[in-house]
């Protein structure tokens, strides 16, 4: 079982401006970047439909949808398989492991529930940390199921990544059709930030071949990430207060800075009938004002926190021509990066003194 994502039916439908959706859907409430993902967001959405995405664990750059419409170069605001920015300083992992702590967990009730059995942790801020791993290989709010374990290596140390969860292994019960795996804090060579990788070398999360920041710490809530009754409608993209933000499609600047409660300094940007729209931005750029022509790449603003946002982060999202939104892995193609060759001996060093710490 992989990703589950959701996904609206009909998106491929280009050329139809539009006006913006009844009630603004998009909202994002105040419980848009809080670590409890059960909160209820202030928005609609019209289809409980669910996609599996495709399986692309053997490959570094496979799509899910590429939208053709858009009639960008393939190198437009594209990031490099094997290279993120580094105009700001290098985060790279402790050297010393002494204060690590492992935990083994077996799922009874709520992967919350289950963590809440760990002695001295907020289960609530380990879950969430936890989530932003397990969403990759599979749904961590429906998929898991009672027996299953999850083992996993804490740093409970505060530095500059906020998650605390170092290295992490899934291991379904007997008889599911969930796939184990597991995963490795690590910073890959010319990156600002650790990343999430697999033993093969392939960085688990999975990175939009144009990204609308080009350094970020972490995603921290996808596309339709359950919030009560509710879901969440774009991606989170963690980053330094003043991060550099830049429109993927270029287009038309539709509006900026509407419903600042929530959104706080925002932009929405029409491109053939669709919007990408970019909201908590901490200053938006002299050129982006209603009615301006923006290019692909532009930078349009910078990340902040403002609006209902409890810490600097980009919401990214994309809506449809009937003004709800789009998960944008199913709208943009994407691909997993790989590890070079000297990363991967110290890599494999690395895991292999995880693998220790967690009792083998």
């Amino acid at each position: 079982m992989r990703h589950w994502q959701f996904f609206v039916a009909g998106f491929a439908l280009i050329g139809c401006s539009r006006d913006p959706a009844p009630e603004d859907s998009y909202y994002i409430s105040y419980y848009d970047y809080q670590p409890d993902i059960s909160d209820t967001v202030n928005t609609s959405f019209p289809h409980d439909g669910l996609v599996i995405l495709p399986d692309s664990q053997t490959g570094t750059a496979d799509s899910i949808v590429l939208n053709d419409s858009l009639g960008l170069s393939p190198d437009s605001i594209s990031l490099a398989q094997d290279s993120l920015d580094t105009s700001v300083d290098s985060v790279s992992i402790p050297d010393s492991m002494d204060d690590w702590l492992f935990a083994e967990i077996e799922i009874r009730g709520s992967l919350y529930q289950s963590l809440s059995s760990i002695p001295g942790v907020d289960s609530d801020i380990l879950g969430a940390h936890c989530v932003r791993y397990l969403v990759w290989e599979l749904d961590p709010w429906h998929g898991l199921i009672a027996g299953d374990s999850v083992r996993i290596l804490i740093n409970p140390v505060a530095t500059q990544r906020e998650n605390m969860v170092m290295a992490l292994e899934y291991v379904p019960v007997g008889g599911s059709s969930n796939n184990a795996f597991s995963c490795y804090v690590f910073t890959k060579s010319g990156d600002n930030w650790p990343s999430v990788w697999t033993p093969n070398g392939l960085e688990l999360v999975r990175l939009l071949d144009r990204m609308p920041v080009r350094t970020f710490e972490e995603i921290t809530s996808v596309y339709g990430e359950p919030r009560g009754s509710q879901s969440h409608q774009g991606l989170d993209y963690k980053a330094p207060q003043g991060t550099p933000v830049y429109s993927v499609t270029g287009g038309s600047v539709l509006r900026t800075n509407w419903n600042s409660a929530y959104n706080g300094n925002c932009i929405e940007i029409d491109f053939a009938g669709y919007t990408e729209m970019f909201l908590h931005l901490s200053s938006i750029e002299a050129c982006v004002v209603p009615g301006a022509s923006i290019e692909p790449g532009t930078q349009v603003g910078s990340v902040g926190t403002t609006g209902a946002s409890s810490a600097p982060h980009l919401h990214y999202q994309i809506n449809g021509s009937d003004g709800y939104s789009i998960d944008p892995y199913l709208y943009f193609s994407s691909h997993r990066r790989s590890l070079g060759a000297d990363d991967t001996i110290r890599f494999n060093e690395y895991v292999e003194q995880c693998r220790v710490l967690m009792g083998g």
